[in-house]
């Protein structure tokens, strides 16, 4: 059914179904977890670097791996990446034919005014999406 499924992780609590969901289908199918982490290079704090923000990454994206790997699938990618989030989840899931991409729902103010990505994702990959509340 699926060969690669791609999580992209920002390491935040309310990401923790849909990586659930991730797991499960991956496992279920057998097919390679890929997790994604995106520095977004254009909301870089004062104070915090990219060093910072790589080490949270890397932390998201093994947290990632050890659930999966706990949870019997076989085969994880991890990839922390910079760029803007949604152009660099549709690019990646293109550049390594992934079949689905589960993704979590922000429901913050801040993604009310700069838009959602999930929702952006959905409309513009060629991947399946579903799109975890």
């Amino acid at each position: 059914m699926y060969h690669d499924i791609l999580i992209p992780t920002d390491g935040r609590e309310n990401t923790e179904e849909a990586i659930d969901e991730a797991i499960e289908l991956a496992a279920e199918t057998d097919a390679t977890l890929h997790a994604l982490y995106v520095v977004n290079s254009a909301a870089i704090a004062p104070g915090i670097s990219f060093a910072d923000l790589e080490t949270i990454g890397r932390q998201a994206v093994d947290y990632v791996r050890d659930r999966a790997l706990e949870a019997g699938v076989e085969h994880v990618e991890e990839c922390v990446t910079h760029g803007l989030r949604g152009e660099a989840i549709l690019g990646y899931a293109a550049d390594h034919d992934i079949d689905l991409i589960v993704m979590g729902r922000h429901r913050e103010l801040d993604h009310l005014i700069r838009g959602s990505v999930s929702k952006r994702v959905a409309e513009e990959a060629t991947a399946q999406v579903l799109i975890v509340d």
